[in-house]
């Protein structure tokens, strides 16, 4: 997976949560209005496998993925890299039982820190 920064979106059951992420080097830092996500992506020939930790950040905004504060998923999915975008499933066991669906899309390039 190409380094940048991707927009998110989570989807579980109806409800979603959407924001940035930023990948470097297979880590992945990001976050929305109520959930920060970090973790480890690693693409091979379009397939893509991980983990996340999705953590509910802000106590103001409804529980939209679940009622957990903090869930560490497994990742399972593809990423097309022609189009710059992947598709993932992420899955929890434990407390609560947590299924997410993740979209991203590529939005650009990471800076070295020299504007």
């Amino acid at each position: 997976m190409q380094d940048g920064m991707y927009w998110l979106r989570l989807v579980a059951y109806d409800k979603s949560e959407e924001g940035v992420a930023v990948v470097r080097q297979g880590l992945v830092n990001g976050g929305g209005p109520g959930y920060v996500w970090q973790g480890r992506l690693i693409s091979e020939d379009g397939t893509v496998r991980g983990n996340l930790v999705v953590r509910k950040w802000n106590p103001q905004t409804p529980p939209d993925l679940g009622m957990f504060k903090t869930a560490n998923l497994g990742i399972d999915g593809r990423h097309d890299a022609s189009a710059r975008s992947f598709e993932l499933e992420g899955h929890a066991h434990g407390h609560h039982v947590v299924h997410l669906h993740i979209s991203g899309h590529w939005l650009g390039e990471l800076t070295d820190g020299g504007l």
